[in-house]
């Protein structure tokens, strides 16, 4: 997917993941693309899928961010989190059945083309984002 930072495009390795439940992205990620960062009153604590606390995680989050796939196209705040290298942004449970991917789980190639989304996620809609703090 492109992550839309300032007037620039970048490219981004998305996980879906139907374990999680908020956006993530990398610290590295948000560090490298330069995403002004916003710092939480109080950590949030994060946990990983065994529920552990994710050391580093949950003291700052991004405003919201400009997601896209082809036509596809959406607001984001994300919490910044370490994580893997190769891996730049987590998309939790709700934003998959929000958005319902086509071909995510069979095919290399992904397809937002239910109704909703092509009502909703277009560039005339792009003011719109999920999470509110």
């Amino acid at each position: 997917m492109l992550l839309t930072i300032g007037t620039q495009d970048h490219w981004v390795g998305i996980l879906l993941d139907t374990g999680c439940s908020i956006p993530l992205i990398n610290r590295k990620t948000a560090e490298k693309l330069g995403i002004e960062l916003q710092e939480h009153n109080q950590t949030i604590p994060i946990e990983n899928f065994t529920g552990q606390t994710v050391e580093g995680a949950g003291q700052y989050y991004t405003k919201p961010l400009l997601l896209r796939h082809r036509r596809h196209i959406n607001r984001e705040r994300f919490e910044v989190s370490p994580m893997k290298e190769g891996i730049d942004i987590f998309l939790p449970f709700w934003w998959i059945a929000k958005h319902s991917p086509q071909g995510a789980w069979q095919d290399q190639e992904i397809q937002f083309n239910s109704a909703e989304c092509l009502k909703r996620c277009t560039q005339y809609e792009q003011a719109d984002f999920s999470l509110t703090w």
